[in-house]
């Protein structure tokens, strides 16, 4: 089960105290809504922001870390279980919260661009199921606009 953790509690994710400040203090810089555990190999956390894309039907954006590869944009995908990851942040496994803002808001102002522009150049987003939830053990991912 999928634990939710709003800001006002003042949790993170992960299963070490150092885990758990750093995923919040990168939700505080974001003034996220909420952070949420995952399965801790393919996201250890996501943090859920209050800004949405209109292009992908009003979704929240959110941004998703592991350890191993760093920080990823993405959208709630239809249930909780599942992400749509648009991209990595490429700005390193563990970077500092501030530049993991900086690097959020400027790909969401990107895209933003593109949404009003250039509707045809959005990105197709990668439909990533959490481990203990996915429709089979050998298909994981899914490539595709839709959520669900």
């Amino acid at each position: 089960m999928e634990e939710v953790v709003t800001m006002k509690r003042g949790a993170g994710a992960g299963d070490t105290p150092d885990v758990q400040a750093y995923v919040f203090a990168v939700a505080r810089a974001l003034n996220a809504e909420t952070i949420r555990r995952w399965d801790a190999v393919t996201f250890d956390a996501v943090v859920v922001l209050s800004k949405q894309f209109r292009y992908y039907s009003g979704r929240h954006i959110l941004i998703a870390w592991n350890p191993r590869f760093g920080w990823s944009l993405g959208i709630e995908g239809q249930r909780t279980d599942r992400v749509l990851i648009i991209g990595g942040l490429g700005i390193g496994r563990r970077p500092p919260p501030e530049a993991i803002a900086d690097r959020t808001d400027e790909l969401i102002a990107d895209l933003l661009h593109l949404e009003y522009r250039a509707r045809d150049a959005f990105p197709v987003p990668t439909l990533v199921h959490r481990l203990d939830s996915g429709p089979s053990p050998t298909n994981r991912t899914e490539r595709g606009s839709s959520g669900g």
